[in-house]
């Protein structure tokens, strides 16, 4: 079980990775703005254009999972029940909540979960 100070830093830790990407995004919408005002440009700048639009609609993806899982982290930490493997009921090791705030899993079930269905999902919640 977590220490009350520790929550709070895990807590303070959750809130700052959400309004960094909060501001990140803010400064896309700012910076798309900014491409859909300019003069009308040769084929090359079309391109150009339309390439780093589909980059950050991929971004913007994995940074709504992101939020989501930090929203949920944040409501479960509120609840009383954050920090608690999704699977197997146990505390997750106050280290990896640390490292991986937003963590649903134990290591163990995390393991057992991408030997089933591949480590595609890990990249979501791990790297998400």
């Amino acid at each position: 079980m977590l220490r009350t100070e520790e929550l709070l830093e895990i807590k303070n830790q959750l809130v700052s990775m959400k309004n960094e990407i909060l501001a990140a995004l803010e400064e896309k919408v700012k910076s798309r703005d900014i491409s859909e005002h300019r003069d009308i440009g040769d084929i090359f700048d079309d391109a150009d254009l339309e390439q780093l639009r589909e980059f950050n609609l991929m971004l913007t993806t994995r940074e709504r999972q992101k939020l989501k899982q930090i929203e949920t982290a944040l409501s479960k930490a509120e609840r009383g029940e954050y920090g608690y493997c999704e699977d197997c009921g146990q505390p997750i090791p106050i280290g990896r909540l640390k490292a991986m705030p937003f963590a649903t899993l134990c290591v163990k079930c995390k393991s057992e979960r991408e030997c089933l269905e591949g480590s595609s999902s890990a990249y979501i919640e791990e790297k998400g």
